[in-house]
């Protein structure tokens, strides 16, 4: 099986898609996934081509066959999310408050609703100069962003099995949520990013609980570690409470100022500061190895073979 490490942070604004970039550009025959799908910031940092897009189908939504429909209003007293709404008589559902439980269909004495799939968002492969990139944009207030998650994991693996891929590296979302968990699930290895304050320590602390919980390894990367040197203890002392077997501090990141511009700009990979490349390397080596390990022991195979 391909090794499949997948970045996380507690909180947005850690540097997390900044790392994993760079990652990405060191990485040895990568497949790319951005699952951070609410807010898919990847592709900026490398320039591609898109070879596929696919609709992403979320759920089933309620749809009025207005023909049928003699607008008495069954369907809308029954509705417990308020998804239907009567424009100049007719009523009609808002494909947004509907929820997909089906009980309009079935109050409904005319047989005039039925559920039709809804168009979530898509999902994409896109080509790069390091490997595939795949990466999704769920539709504005959408939801079952845990299902389009899975959906570009999968996409991401099956890549990996036909080009005989070296490492998938998985864009996380932030938080702790139902879609960071599709993210994690079944990983090799969790690589946590957070940042040098009581908020970045306080969230760190939540999400290697998740890890903690799945039975993910997680290495944690205190990046700006610059911005309050002091913190970077309280970090250490955090993660070595959770237990060497599932948490790991692995290392810190400077402070760049001119990176979010970089990563905006699309020149990130070309100009990146040497600071900021070297202390990057030096954490993937750790990463890749520890992945390696961790996949060997998840197969069954001894952690050093």
């Amino acid at each position: 099986m391909t090794p499949q490490i997948t970045v996380v942070s507690g909180k947005g604004g850690t540097g997390k898609t900044t790392l994993t970039a760079l990652w990405g550009s060191m990485a040895d025959r990568p497949v790319l996934v951005d699952a951070d799908v609410d807010a898919s910031n990847l592709p900026l940092a490398y320039p591609h081509e898109t070879r596929e897009q696919h609709p992403f189908v979320g759920r089933d939504v309620a749809v009025v066959n207005e023909p049928l429909c003699k607008n008495c209003g069954v369907c809308a007293r029954a509705c417990r999310f308020d998804a239907f709404v009567q424009v100049e008589g007719q009523f009609r559902v808002d494909p947004l408050a509907c929820e997909g439980c089906t009980l309009c269909t079935l109050v409904c004495p005319l047989d005039a609703i039925t559920m039709k799939p809804h168009v979530s968002g898509t999902w994409s492969v896109s080509e790069t100069g390091f490997g595939p990139l795949v990466h999704a944009q769920l539709g504005i207030a959408e939801g079952n962003s845990g299902k389009l998650v899975t959906q570009v994991r999968r996409a991401g693996e099956k890549l990996a099995e036909e080009r005989v891929a070296a490492v998938i590296l998985v864009d996380g979302p932030p938080g702790i949520g139902c879609q960071t968990t599709a993210a994690m699930a079944g990983a090799s290895l969790v690589v946590l990013v957070t940042e040098p304050s009581a908020s970045g320590r306080h969230d760190m602390e939540r999400l290697l609980s998740v890890t903690n919980r799945l039975g993910v390894p997680a290495l944690v990367v205190l990046n700006k570690v610059d911005l309050a040197p002091a913190e970077e203890a309280l970090i250490r002392n955090a993660v070595s409470r959770m237990g060497a077997e599932y948490a790991e501090y692995i290392g810190s990141v400077p402070f760049i100022q001119e990176v979010p511009g970089l990563l905006a700009s699309g020149t990130l990979l070309s100009e990146c500061p040497r600071p900021l490349r070297e202390a990057a390397e030096g954490l993937w080596k750790v990463i890749l190895e520890r992945a390696l390990v961790a996949e060997r022991v998840q197969q069954g195979e001894p952690a050093h073979g």
